[in-house]
């Protein structure tokens, strides 16, 4: 989620929301370039807020030198997958901007794509694989995408996996 004024947002997720923040990092410049589309940038921080059980919202605090080139919104949807190569070649048949990245983390793959106008992410796997049978309420496997416990917005889970 982008925003202009990171700390309303903030209030509004711990006070009303009644979400906990995380933690808190910042984006390098050239990672918000190649995602987002930004112009070339010191960077922005980031703030985690929620928790596995009841969803997880990525703050990114717009710089004020940027706020007329970002406007406030919907940053992307994230999703963990599995199988990243074959969610990796069904996103290439979909879209036509599919951009593989260096995650920066050892071990962990990155691609964006943008599917209706909203930039999606999906990241490989970040730990030992997770199966339906050891699935946890914190990830709910869904076909080929896996909607994990990292910090990103889930809007909604299907409906066999609802009130778990």
């Amino acid at each position: 989620m982008r925003s202009h004024s990171a700390e309303t947002s903030f209030d509004f997720l711990t006070d009303v929301v009644g979400m906990d923040v995380q933690f808190q990092t910042r984006v390098p410049g050239d990672v918000l370039e190649a995602t987002l589309g930004w112009p070339p940038s010191d960077g922005a921080d980031v703030t985690m807020l929620g928790s596995g059980d009841s969803g997880l919202i990525e703050v990114l605090d717009v710089p004020e030198h940027l706020r007329d080139i970002a406007a406030e919104g919907l940053a992307a949807l994230s999703f963990l997958t599995d199988d990243f190569s074959g969610a990796h070649d069904k996103a290439m048949t979909f879209a036509n901007d599919v951009t593989r990245l260096d995650s920066g983390v050892p071990g962990v793959d990155l691609f964006f794509c943008t599917m209706g106008g909203v930039p999606i992410e999906f990241m490989g796997p970040m730990g030992p694989k997770r199966t339906p049978k050891t699935a946890t309420r914190r990830t709910l496997e869904c076909g080929a995408a896996t909607y994990c416990a990292r910090p990103h917005l889930v809007l909604a889970a299907p409906p066999e996996l609802r009130d778990r």
